[in-house]
This record gives structure tokens, sequence and C-alpha cells, in this order.
């Protein structure tokens, strides 16, 4: 994991990561398992969005090749 101040919870057959680092806050997570088709996103305060897992495999492959470096602040 590059970030290791990142809060997971991890089981058997999936994850759960907040994006935060902060562990007590609202942040949005990421949820993911292997026996669930779909990948959560979000949390209580802004929402949640389901993706598939090709949806989500096709972002991260975006993300991975640098199509949004220029949007981000270094």
């Amino acid at each position: 994991m590059i970030n290791e101040n990142l809060t997971i919870s991890e089981s058997r057959t999936g994850m759960e990561i907040t994006m935060c680092g902060k562990g007590s806050c609202k942040c949005p997570s990421v949820e993911i398992d292997l026996i669930k088709e779909d990948v959560v996103l979000g949390g209580k305060e802004e929402g949640f969005s389901t993706w598939t897992k090709e949806q989500f495999k096709l972002l991260a492959v975006e993300i991975k090749g640098g199509t949004f470096d220029k949007y981000l602040k270094e």
C-alpha cells in the first residue's frame, strides 16, 4: 500500500478503504469484495455510487496510465 495512513478493514473476501487516513471522520471509502458483483464508493455524508467491477477496473487502468494527471495539483 502506498499510503500507510489510510484506514483499511479487510475480511476473508474483501476490503474497505477510507480515503482520508484519519479513521474517525466521514470521508468516502471504497468497498470491494470477491463475492459481491459491484464496488461501492462514497459515504453517508456525500452519498454512494455503485460501479461494476469492470467499470472500476477501467478507472484504475486510466488512473495508472496518467489520464487524469494534468488535472491534479502536485
